[in-house]
C-alpha cells in the first residue's frame, strides 16, 4: 500500500426523436410495496411529494412509500394501441419494438413525470409516431389509459424480488408464502398488509413509544393545573371533583393513533384471510393501550421521529401510505384506472450491499461497516458537493481501509466512466481501496490502480438459485465474504 499523501483530484440527441425520461427520478421518487411472483413495485405522486419522512441517521436512503393513479381505462383505446406483446414484458435496461399507440396512451405516457412526480420508464416517439419504452433501475407495473399493461422485472439480477426486499430492509417477515399474480390490486394490498404486520411485530417487541400528551378531564383530586373556565362552568353549586389540565406520559399518544389506524384500514383491504386474522390480534393489541381516533395524513406527516422511538421508521412509512386513503379507494374500486407501481432498485440494492457488508464485517475481528458516511471533499470552495459512499470499512479504531458503492447494473464488464470517476474520487480523498458492487453474476475484470490503490469490480449473489429465503441470504453473504477475503483482509493487514 502506497504511502498516504496529501494528493487531491479536481474533479472537472440528434435522432429525431424526442424523449421524456426520468431527469426527475431522484428528486421525487420514493418507494412503495408491491408483491407478485416475482415484483414489488412503486411510483411517486407529485399529490404526496409533502410527506416526506426524514430517516434515521443509520438508513441509507429515503424509502417513503406513495403511489399514483392516472385517468380512466378507456379500453375502446386499445384498438389504437397495438403492444408488441400484452402484457408488454421488460428486464431491467431493455426496449421494446416500435409500437403505435392511441392519443391517450401517448398523452399518458408523455406526462408520467409531471403526473407522478417521475417517469420510471423512457419514452421515445418516433416520426411516424410510434413509440419506444425503455426501462431502467426501476421495476414494477404500467397500465395504460387503454388497459395496456407494461411489466417490468428484474428477469437477470434478482431470484425473488420479495426476499430482496426482506433482506434490504431486514425485515423479520414469516408468513411471505403468500405471493400472488401480478393482475389484481388485491396483491398490493396483501404486499403492505405483510410488510405493515411484520414491522409492526418488531416494535410491539420492542414496546410501545410513549410521549407526553396534554389532557382535560374530571378528577376528584387536583392533578396539573386547574381550568378556571371550566370549573365555574361545573353544574353543582358545591363542586366535589375538579376540571384540569395535564400532561400524561401515555403510550395513547399521536404515533400510536396512527398505528392503529392504519391497521383497521389495511383489515378491509387484504384479501388474505389467514393475513387478516394477524392483522386484528395485532389490532387487539394495540386496542389494549391506544384509543381509537381519527388521524389525517396531514398528521402523521408531521411526526417526527428521535433516537428513542426510531424503530418505528418503516412502520410509520407504511401508516402514511395507508392513510392516504383516496389512493386505496380508487384502486379498490375496480381496475378502471390506469396506474404506475414500481420501486427504485437503485435504493433497494445500496441496502443489500450494506447489510451484506455489515453481517460480514460483524464475523471479522475489530472490523465495522458504515453506511452513507460523510468523507473528506477533494474540493474546496463554491464547487464542493457531499461525498457520501454506500459503504466504508473501518478498523476498530475507526481508521477507513475500504470503500465501496453500489450499482444496480446488469452489464458488469462495461462499467461507466462516471461510476469510475465517482469511486476514485472516494479512493483518493480517502487513500484506500475501492470497489464496485453490483448485482447478480460475475465480474470478470482485473482490478485497475489509482494512484497506487487498487479499483476491484464485484458481484453480490441476488440471482442465487435458492430454495428459501434462509439460503438466499447465506449464499448473498457467502458472495459478500469472498470479497472481504480478497480485497479487505489484504487492506486491513497494516492496521492489524
Amino acid at each position: 500500500m502506497p504511502p498516504r499523501s496529501s494528493n487531491r483530484l479536481r474533479v472537472i440527441n440528434t435522432s429525431g426523436t424526442r424523449k421524456t425520461g426520468r431527469t426527475g427520478i431522484s428528486r421525487a421518487l420514493r418507494s412503495t410495496y408491491k408483491i407478485s411472483h416475482t415484483q414489488i413495485s412503486t411510483i411517486s405522486s407529485k399529490a404526496f411529494e409533502s410527506s416526506s419522512i426524514g430517516r434515521t441517521n443509520n438508513s441509507m436512503t429515503e424509502f417513503l412509500p406513495i403511489g399514483g393513479l392516472g385517468p380512466q381505462i378507456d379500453e375502446t383505446g386499445g384498438t389504437e394501441t397495438e403492444p408488441p406483446s400484452e402484457p408488454i414484458s421488460l428486464g431491467e435496461h431493455e426496449e421494446t419494438d416500435p409500437f403505435p399507440v392511441s392519443q391517450s396512451d401517448a398523452e399518458f405516457l408523455e406526462g408520467m413525470e409531471e403526473r407522478f412526480g417521475t417517469a420510471p420508464l423512457d419514452v421515445s416517439f418516433g416520426s411516424d409516431g410510434k413509440v419506444t419504452l425503455s426501462s431502467g433501475s426501476y421495476v414494477g407495473v404500467l397500465t395504460l389509459p387503454s388497459g395496456v399493461r407494461v411489466e417490468v422485472t428484474p428477469k437477470r439480477t434478482v431470484t425473488r424480488l420479495l426476499w430482496a426486499l426482506r433482506y434490504a430492509f431486514d425485515t423479520p417477515v414469516d408468513t411471505l408464502d403468500l405471493e400472488t399474480d401480478f393482475t389484481s390490486a388485491s396483491s398490493f394490498f396483501d404486499a403492505i398488509g405483510i410488510l405493515f404486520r411484520a414491522e409492526l411485530h418488531s416494535v410491539l417487541s420492542q414496546g410501545l413509544h410513549r410521549d407526553y400528551v396534554s389532557t382535560s378531564s374530571i378528577e376528584k383530586r387536583v392533578k396539573g393545573r386547574i381550568d378556571v373556565q371550566r370549573q365555574l362552568q361545573r353544574p353543582s353549586p358545591v363542586t366535589t371533583d375538579f376540571a384540569v389540565d395535564y400532561e400524561e406520559f401515555t403510550t395513547d399518544n399521536t404515533l400510536n393513533q396512527a398505528v392503529l389506524a392504519s391497521i383497521r384500514v389495511l383489515i378491509t383491504l387484504v384479501s388474505d384471510d389467514d393475513l387478516r386474522s394477524q392483522l386484528r390480534v395485532q389490532e387487539r393489541q394495540l386496542r389494549e393501550f391506544v384509543s381509537v381516533e381519527p388521524v389525517q395524513p396531514a398528521t402523521v406527516r408531521r411526526i417526527e421521529l428521535s433516537r428513542l422511538n426510531d424503530h418505528y421508521t418503516t412502520l410509520l412509512e407504511l401508516a402514511t401510505l395507508v392513510l392516504e386513503r383516496e389512493f386505496f379507494e380508487d384502486i379498490r374500486a375496480g381496475t378502471q384506472r390506469s396506474l404506475a407501481l414500481f420501486v427504485n432498485m437503485n435504493t433497494v440494492f445500496e441496502r443489500i450491499v450494506e447489510r451484506g457488508f455489515r453481517a460480514v464485517a460483524q464475523e471479522q475481528e475489530g472490523l465495522r461497516v458504515d453506511g452513507q458516511a460523510s468523507i473528506p471533499n477533494l474540493v474546496d470552495g463554491p464547487h464542493s458537493v457531499s461525498m457520501r459512499p454506500d459503504v466504508l470499512v473501518r478498523t476498530a479504531g475507526g481508521e477507513p481501509i475500504l470503500v465501496a458503492d453500489a450499482k444496480w447494473k446488469t452489464n458488469h464488464e462495461s462499467p461507466s466512466s462516471s461510476d469510475v470517476y465517482q469511486l476514485t474520487s472516494y479512493i483518493l480523498s480517502l487513500e484506500v481501496p475501492g470497489v464496485l458492487v453490483y448485482p447478480g453474476g460475475s465480474v470478470k475484470m482485473a482490478p485497475s490502480t489509482v494512484e497506487g490503490y487498487s479499483l476491484h469490480s464485484f458481484a453480490v449473489s441476488t440471482d442465487a438459485d435458492t430454495g428459501s429465503y434462509d439460503e438466499y441470504v447465506q449464499s448473498l453473504e457467502a458472495s459478500v465474504e469472498s470479497l472481504f477475503d480478497q480485497v479487505v483482509t489484504e487492506a486491513s493487514e497494516p492496521y492489524r
